[in-house]
């Protein structure tokens, strides 16, 4: 019997503890890569909001070869909102376009993404997802994005997007970037502060 249950499952075993060491080497072997020290991080953070607040509309025009609405560049001249993190914006009414979300449903931006090629290469590639050209300017965080589409001419403002990964499907949240920043705003605490600020 013994034998019998060593010749059944004595594979399966080995096979599992193949898995455990191989899954265990990667995540250390990526670990040991991705970490960075405290002042490696914090320099990673200071170039990230320098990013923000120095814009380069025109190189990601030309890298998309279609003009960015005008409301979104203005974005990025007001760096109290585009510096914030951990934002909740919530919607004032139910949202016309799906009346079985919630009354008051909330949007979640983790942060602002800089108005870069750079930012783009982490971002979603809306035109591989037929979605045309666009620029995704903010993150939930968890590879979701929030995106403006670019067009053949400057227009003044455009609808705002969200495209989820899981499930994959794209969402029109407004109808114009003007009126989603309206809409109240929470910017909660960072690293451990207990107070919310609305903006």
């Amino acid at each position: 019997m013994h034998t019998l249950f060593v010749e059944a499952f004595g594979p399966l075993v080995v096979a599992f503890l193949v898995f455990a060491l191989v899954y265990g080497a990667r995540r250390a072997l990526y670990q040991y890569r991705n970490h960075l020290s405290p002042a490696q991080r914090q320099a990673a953070r200071e170039s990230f909001r320098s990013r923000l607040v120095h814009p380069n509309a025109a190189q990601v025009e030309q890298g998309m070869g279609a003009f960015l609405p005008q409301r979104l560049i203005d974005l990025y001249d007001d760096h109290a909102s585009i510096l914030a993190e951990q934002i909740e914006i919530r919607r004032p009414a139910p949202n016309p376009e799906n009346p079985l979300e919630p009354q008051n449903p909330a949007e979640w931006i983790e942060a602002f993404l800089p108005l870069d090629l750079e930012s783009q290469k982490y971002a979603l590639d809306l035109p591989a997802r037929e979605l045309g050209k666009g620029f995704c300017f903010a993150t939930d965080g968890e590879s979701n994005f929030y995106w403006m589409p670019a067009s053949a001419t400057r227009q003044a403002d455009g609808p705002v997007f969200f495209a989820h990964t899981d499930p994959v499907m794209n969402e029109k949240v407004a109808a114009s970037l003007e009126e989603f920043l309206s809409w109240q705003r929470i910017v909660h605490a960072q690293e451990g502060e207990g107070a919310e600020v609305p903006v």
